[in-house]
């Protein structure tokens, strides 16, 4: 069973110690895509692998934030989405997540455990 959900938000940060204009502040509309992967036996008694929810509930925590005070190391698209998977496997052990972080339209980073191709 596969499922996919994305969402944006908007959220300033720099990257500090870099050498070019991304060590101003400046903010972005960051866009996310989740995928999500499971065996079908763990489907829970609502017919739900995993909850849409958990996407919103992470968007929250960054909608309209200064990421560098959320995240512990420099907030780079790779980081967020690092961050990202962090807490979706935390708390999803058996189901296996890619996780994409745009910072436009043409530049993304990609972590997680599923293969390209399978998503």
């Amino acid at each position: 069973m596969r499922l996919k959900t994305e969402f944006e938000f908007e959220a300033a940060h720099k990257l500090e110690g870099y050498n070019g204009k991304c060590a101003n502040l400046h903010g972005h509309r960051w866009k996310v895509v989740i995928f999500v992967e499971g065996k079908d036996e763990l489907i829970d008694e609502n017919g739900i692998l995993w909850d849409f929810n958990n996407a919103y509930e992470i968007k929250e925590e960054l909608e309209h934030k200064y990421l560098n005070e959320i995240l512990s190391v420099s907030p780079s698209a790779e980081n967020i989405a690092l961050w990202i998977l962090k807490k979706l496997k935390d708390n999803n052990k058996n189901l296996l997540f890619k996780v994409r972080v745009y910072e436009n339209a043409k530049s993304y980073a990609e972590v997680g455990d599923i293969e390209k191709q399978k998503a």
